[in-house]
């Protein structure tokens, strides 16, 4: 993916994170938690929830180094990035929760089984696309024609809810999903037992 059009959509889109974290936060654990960010469009949420939850710890991975690179630049370097490819990522199932926005650039059944196969006992895992329920519109206008052209530059695949359903099938995990199309469409996988 090109690095400076990753750092235009992080750039236009840190206004919108503050909002998505709040919204994400419903997931995560109270005090001491552990969250991990995948994806090349990393950074933005897991930054924004550490600095309302400093007791997180947050960890990014993602499997192109240019990403990596486009992340620091954007938010900073509190977090490690793990680079490793999201199917097959080197880390025992401690996570209380693994997040992603921007997934359907490169979501597959492997990733979402991949995201379920880290979650603790209790643990989530949200996947998806969107400017979250919560993000007000006066935020999301100025910027939503400039975010969908950089989307599409970038090469943004389309997936609808039917083709979710058929990804979450294929992964195994219809009974531990919910799909939510509240501010976009995203995948709710539970490891609670």
């Amino acid at each position: 993916m090109d690095a400076e059009l990753i750092t235009r959509l992080n750039t236009l889109w840190k206004p919108i994170y503050p909002y998505l974290a709040r919204w994400i936060e419903n997931w995560t654990p109270r005090e001491i938690g552990h969250i991990l960010e995948i994806g090349p469009f990393s950074g933005g949420i897991v930054h924004a929830l550490l600095a309302d939850r400093p007791t997180l710890q947050g960890l990014i991975a993602l499997s192109e180094a240019n990403a990596a690179r486009t992340i620091k630049e954007s938010f900073g370097p509190p977090c490690p990035v793990l680079l490793s490819p999201l199917t097959q990522l080197p880390l025992l199932p401690t996570l209380d929760l693994v997040v992603c926005r921007g997934a359907f650039f490169f979501l597959t059944p492997e990733i979402l089984k991949e995201s379920y196969r880290i979650l603790k006992p209790g643990g989530y895992a949200l996947l998806g696309g969107g400017y979250g329920p919560d993000t007000p519109w006066d935020l999301i206008s100025p910027m939503a024609a400039e975010s969908k052209d950089l989307n599409e530059r970038l090469g943004k695949k389309r997936l609808s809810r039917t083709g979710l359903e058929k990804m979450v099938s294929e992964a195994g995990l219809i009974k531990q999903s919910t799909l939510i199309e509240e501010g976009g469409l995203w995948v709710l996988i539970s490891s609670r037992k």
